[in-house]
């Protein structure tokens, strides 16, 4: 849900202007849909592999300690 709620925010704040400055800049408006949904799924991508890296580091123990936390 919260990947929702990030891609509702992306659309609403930067992907419209980028839309518009592709179009004042002479692009088609196909050309400038398919950006705007590279740079969604580029996003989104990329907040996956970087899940995927910290659930590593955490399963191999290397970025959270257990024991080094305990009180």
């Amino acid at each position: 849900m919260c990947c929702r709620q990030c891609s509702r925010t992306v659309g609403l704040v930067t992907l419209p202007g980028a839309f518009v400055g592709m179009l004042l800049g002479g692009a088609s408006p196909l050309m400038a849909g398919a950006v705007q949904l590279f740079v969604l799924i580029s996003l989104m991508a990329v907040q996956a592999i970087a899940v995927a890296v910290i659930v590593e580091l955490i399963a191999r123990r290397r970025l959270f300690r257990p024991e080094a936390h305990a009180t």
